[in-house]
């Protein structure tokens, strides 16, 4: 009726349906096509980012581990992330010896600085660092960034606590070079269980954010 006096044909009920959900799928198909943040070409390390609003860099490794009880590598459907770098942090004394500064690119490297996040699903996706840390099989396999001296000892540890940002994307998973591209962004508490920590003034939280990494696959076979 009201159509018929004002002379405006409206949609039925089933047009303005499937008007609807056409609009949906596409809001989600855009969604779906918004470009993810990607490691630079040129960049000197395979792993970047920003710890506390600084610049941070190293060089990471992608484990895949290979348990005896798996036949192929291809059931293995996670991996961990081990980075270490060496640049230098407050409170290190006379500082390492010898002195390196290279973000870990050569094996020789003084390490200074590990960062490790275990169980991280091998396919494109988000998972956060908690439900990670709750997949964790052995005590001590849960994400942490860790000050180490010069002996490898273990001088200040942050570990997380649920704070955001809290997690890890994995926004490629190329197949044929065995390679993995993703990025993340986590906050750490500094565990203050950790035997003889370093008191140096540095901040009680390890902020990580625009975390970028594409690191080649190296396969650990367990025996």
């Amino acid at each position: 009726m009201l159509s018929f006096i004002l002379g405006v044909s409206f949609p039925s009920k089933v047009t303005l349906m499937r008007t609807l959900c056409y609009c949906a799928i596409s809001l989600l198909a855009c969604a779906a096509c918004v470009r993810q943040p990607s490691l630079p070409a040129n960049s000197t390390y395979n792993v970047i980012g920003m710890l506390n609003d600084t610049a941070w860099y190293g060089t990471g490794k992608v484990l895949r581990i290979k348990e005896p009880n798996q036949q192929q590598l291809e059931d293995v459907r996670q991996f961990n992330l081990v980075i270490f770098t060496d640049i230098d942090y407050a409170g290190m004394g006379g500082g390492p010896n010898p002195n390196t500064n290279n973000g870990c690119l050569d094996p020789e490297c003084t390490k200074t600085q590990s960062l490790v996040i275990y169980n991280i699903p091998l396919k494109k996706g988000r998972t956060t660092i908690a439900k990670l840390n709750k997949r964790r099989k052995l005590k001590h396999e849960y994400a942490s960034l860790s000050y180490i001296g010069n002996a490898g000892g273990l001088y200040k540890r942050y570990i997380y606590k649920g704070l955001k940002p809290g997690w890890i994307r994995v926004t490629k998973f190329d197949r044929a070079s065995g390679t993995v591209e993703g990025h993340f962004s986590i906050t750490f508490n500094e565990d203050m269980g950790v035997y003889a920590r370093l008191q140096n003034g540095m901040p009680e939280t390890a902020r990580f954010t625009d975390g970028l990494f594409r690191i080649k696959i190296k396969d650990v076979l367990l025996r």
